[in-house]
């Protein structure tokens, strides 16, 4: 595979550190759906430079970058749901595409990982920050949060992965050349 040099693969860090702080911001300000969007876009900016050469060290330093940053200038929800749990998700697609060669099973330890960050979320709120996630679903049951918990982490997945196939098939070579 041929290299990107190193200028380029600063200005792709830089740029998809950019997006992704741009659509923090952006979720953090924005109504509900256009927040979901805004977080699963900036997700999306770490996949770039995970794929070069390096590039887990590459793609550390900006979630670093965007993490630093977004905790500096806009603190709420989105920006802790990005560091906790979507921002570090190329790192677990990545290890386990190297790792694990079964496929189910890599979306079953996916969903087993999300859920755990989400329950470990979910008590850190209640129980160190008193606050009762429930209340934004009032008289919904518990059973069914779950259940729709587990269809959003599975269309993130899915859409994460069509996402990343469209980006490493024709746009990757075409937007950073090599030499």
């Amino acid at each position: 595979m041929k290299r990107l040099s190193p200028g380029l693969m600063a200005a792709t860090i830089g740029m998809s550190a950019a997006v992704s702080i741009l659509c923090l911001f952006a979720a953090n300000i924005a109504p509900a759906p256009l927040s979901v969007l805004c977080l699963f876009v900036a997700s999306l900016m770490t996949w770039i430079p995970i794929r070069e050469e390096h590039g887990f060290l590459f793609a550390a330093v900006e979630y670093a970058i965007v993490t630093g940053v977004t905790l500096l200038i806009c603190r709420g929800i989105w920006t802790y749901l990005y560091i906790g749990v979507f921002g570090p998700y190329a790192f677990l697609r990545l290890f386990l595409g190297i790792h694990v060669r079964d496929r189910l099973l890599t979306v079953l330890i996916r969903l087993l990982v999300f859920n755990i960050i989400a329950a470990i979320g979910a008590a850190a709120a209640r129980y160190l920050l008193q606050y009762d996630l429930m209340q934004f679903v009032p008289g919904f049951p518990p059973y069914l949060l779950v259940g729709a918990m587990e269809l959003f982490f599975i269309v993130y997945m899915g859409l994460y992965h069509l996402f990343t196939y469209i980006f490493d098939s024709s746009l990757r070579n075409k937007l950073l050349p090599r030499r």
